[in-house]
């Protein structure tokens, strides 16, 4: 009896260790990339595998907190945030909103690129699919919320895809075309005008 505790103990605390470096693998993973600057492709398909919506566009992400995400097809919709405030804008119904950054908004996908390893650690449950010189990371969120799974595609240690799942068993897959990473940004990049986003 004794013996059959003390292996699952040591069990247990194998399955803890492989969690932990997991997450450290994700961590180094993600913190390689100071920044992002690419073309994507976003796919909603529903639980059958079927396409919903396909939209492009452009993605800009800076760690720790500054991201502008701008769908140009179908629809034209932007997104910037420069870490302190958070800009929506809907250029087909002319409608701006802006809010203040908050710790719910750096938890959200596009966002995960700056977080910390007790960040992922705390929300995240995380394991690592491996093939070759490919890595998927599986994040299984710890609380309810938008989406019950999230998978991030890296390539030779860049990060070339992610792919969400939400409640309704829909899946979003969004792939990086041409990512450019640890390149600098104009500081205007992560701040919105109204002008400039009326004409593009």
């Amino acid at each position: 009896m004794r013996k059959l505790f003390l292996f699952l103990c040591l069990s247990l605390l194998q399955i803890s260790a492989y969690a932990e470096g997991d997450v450290a693998q994700l961590h180094l993973h993600l913190s390689g990339a100071q920044s992002l600057n690419s073309k994507f492709i976003q796919q909603v398909r529903d639980a059958s595998g079927e396409v919903l919506q396909e939209s492009k566009g452009t993605i800009a992400l800076k760690r720790p907190n500054f991201i502008r995400w701008e769908s140009l097809e179908p629809f034209h919709y932007l997104l910037v945030s420069n870490g302190k405030t958070v800009w929506r804008y809907d250029a087909d119904l002319d409608q701006l909103n802006s809010d203040p950054f908050d710790s719910q908004m750096s938890q959200t996908p596009a966002m995960i690129i700056g977080a910390s390893i007790d960040q992922l650690a705390a929300d995240y449950d995380v394991s690592v699919i491996k093939s070759g010189n490919t890595r998927e990371f599986v994040l299984l969120p710890k609380q309810p919320g938008a989406f019950s799974e999230m998978r991030l595609l890296f390539t030779m240690g860049k990060l070339t895809g992610m792919r969400l799942k939400d409640t309704l068993e829909q899946t979003t897959q969004i792939d990086f075309i041409e990512p450019k990473y640890n390149g600098k940004f104009d500081a205007k990049t992560f701040e919105f005008n109204e002008a400039e986003a009326r004409q593009s």
